[in-house]
């Protein structure tokens, strides 16, 4: 998608592509919002396949249009500044999103879980969902089989409960991103006059 996305991008127009493939990430972050314990595999690879598709419809139009307002001689500051934005944007991303997760992860944990429980026990579910698991685990072979499905149901729960959550926030930033790119994103990717102007003199 990502080869297609450029050729796209010179056909359709960069706006309309970079729109797409956020529409295509709003779509697929939503889907995953849905996803429980009885998700079937096909059902996963249809949405990295829109997830992947949306990443590749946006990736290269984008730094095309980046870079096509960047004079050559600058190009090394403007895919610096390019790379940049991503990575600030992955970061701010992890952070916020898991922040909504581990809020309410821990929120709906201490409303589910059993009140047989020990408070170090509960500390410990609340480390990680996988903690929670093996705390699970840990119970049932302690010869409490019942109190160990109850701390489990709890964990998925709580688990499902913020995942579900954070996909649909990451969902609503990927609409808002894509009327963001309908409204102020160029349609063709844009030249400096300054590298056409050099370009001209150097055919003459």
């Amino acid at each position: 998608m990502s080869v297609l996305g450029t050729q796209f991008a010179v056909r359709f127009g960069t706006k309309q592509v970079v729109t797409v493939g956020l529409v295509f990430f709003a779509v697929f972050f939503a889907w995953v919002s849905t996803a429980d314990t009885a998700t079937s595999y096909l059902e996963i690879v249809g949405q990295m396949l829109l997830g992947g598709s949306g990443v590749g419809l946006v990736s290269a139009p984008a730094t095309e249009a980046i870079m096509g307002v960047v004079p050559k001689a600058k190009a090394g500051i403007g895919s610096a500044v390019n790379d940049a934005t991503r990575l600030l944007g992955s970061t701010l991303g992890i952070a916020v999103i898991g922040s909504v997760y581990v809020s309410l992860y821990n929120n709906r944990l201490t409303d589910k879980l059993p009140a047989a429980l020990t408070p170090q026990d509960a500390r410990t579910a609340h480390d990680s969902v996988g903690r929670a698991f093996e705390l699970a685990n840990q119970t049932s072979g302690n010869g409490h089989p019942a109190l160990a499905d109850a701390v489990h149901a709890a964990a998925s729960n709580a688990f499902f409960h913020g995942f579900s959550v954070g996909c649909l926030v990451a969902a609503g930033v990927s609409a808002v991103a894509a009327i963001g790119a309908l409204v102020l994103l160029p349609a063709h990717p844009t030249t400096d006059p300054t590298t056409g102007l050099a370009l001209a003199l150097e055919s003459e």
